[in-house]
C-alpha cells in the first residue's frame, strides 16, 4: 500500500516530461518550417527577379490580411471557455500561425531587404530558446536570454557608439539595459526570499528550488560591468563578447549536468 502514491507519482512525472517533450518537437518543427518559409522569401523576394519581387510583395499583402483574421478568429475562439478542448487549441494554432504571418508579412514587406535577413537571424534565436524554455532549468532559460541580450547589446555598441548617426540612439538603449539588468537583480533577490516563488503570487513558482542564485548575480553583474565598460573603451566589447559566450557555454554544461 505505500507504494502505491511513489507509483502515482512516477507516472505523474513521466506524463509531465512527455508533455515537455512534446512540446519540445513542436517547437523544432515550427522553427523549421518558419525558417524554410523566410529562405524561400529571401530566394525569391531579396534575391529574385523584378517580377518575382512584384508577385512576392503581392503576396504578403495578402498573407498580412489573412494572417490579422486568423489572429482575431483565434483570439476569440481561445477566450471561449464553452468550446471544446480541440476547438480552441484549433484556435490557439490559428492565434500563433495568423500572428506569424501578420507580423512577418509587415516587417519583409516594409523593410526591404534587412527585414527578412532580421527574420532569418531572429527565428532560430527564438526557436532555440524555447527549446531552453522546456529542457532545462528556468534560471537557465533566464539566464540565456540575459546573456544574450548582452551579448547583442554588446555588438550594437560596438557598431554604434562613437558613430555620428547611431551614438544618441544607442547610448539609451545600452543605459536601458543596463537599468533592466538591476532591476533583474532585484526581482530576483525579491523571488529568494520568497524560495523561488513570484511577488505577490506565492503559489507561481518561476525559480527551481535548487536555484544557484550566486551564479545568476555573477551572471547579472558581469553583464552590467561588460555594457558599461563599453562606455568608456569601445574596443573592450569585441573581448567582452568572447567572454559572455565562453560564460553562457559553461552555464549550459552546469546546468545540463544538474539535470542527470
Amino acid at each position: 500500500m505505500a507504494k502505491q502514491p511513489n507509483s502515482s507519482k512516477r507516472l505523474e512525472k513521466q506524463r509531465q516530461e512527455q508533455k515537455a517533450l512534446n512540446k519540445v518537437y513542436n517547437i523544432f518543427l515550427l522553427g523549421i518550417a518558419a525558417e524554410c518559409y523566410l529562405l524561400v522569401i529571401y530566394n525569391r523576394y531579396v534575391h529574385g527577379t523584378a517580377q518575382q519581387v512584384v508577385s512576392m510583395a503581392a503576396i504578403f499583402t495578402w498573407l498580412g490580411y489573412l494572417g490579422a483574421a486568423a489572429f482575431a478568429g483565434g483570439a476569440i475562439m481561445s477566450l471561449i471557455k464553452t468550446l471544446s478542448p480541440l476547438a480552441r487549441r484549433i484556435g490557439h494554432w490559428m492565434l500563433g500561425c495568423g500572428a506569424f504571418f501578420a507580423i512577418s508579412s509587415l516587417i519583409v514587406y516594409n523593410i526591404y531587404p534587412d527585414g527578412t535577413i532580421f527574420l532569418c537571424v531572429l527565428i532560430p534565436i527564438l526557436t532555440v530558446l524555447g527549446l531552453v524554455y522546456y529542457l532545462f532549468q528556468r534560471e537557465f532559460f533566464l539566464t540565456t536570454v540575459i546573456m544574450g541580450g548582452s551579448i547583442f547589446t554588446l555588438w550594437v555598441c560596438r557598431k554604434g557608439l562613437g558613430t555620428q548617426n547611431w551614438n544618441t540612439k544607442v547610448t539609451l538603449g545600452a543605459a536601458a539595459v543596463l537599468i533592466g539588468l538591476a532591476a533583474a537583480a532585484f526581482v530576483t533577490r525579491q523571488m529568494e526570499k520568497k524560495k523561488g516563488r513570484w511577488i505577490g503570487a506565492p503559489n507561481v513558482r518561476i525559480l527551481t528550488p535548487g536555484c544557484p542564485y550566486k551564479l545568476l548575480y555573477l551572471t547579472y553583474l558581469v553583464c552590467f560591468v561588460s555594457i558599461a565598460l563599453a562606455f568608456v573603451f569601445v574596443a573592450t566589447t569585441y573581448y567582452t563578447m568572447w567572454l559572455l559566450g565562453i560564460l553562457l557555454f559553461v552555464q549550459a554544461v552546469y546546468y545540463t549536468t544538474k539535470l542527470m
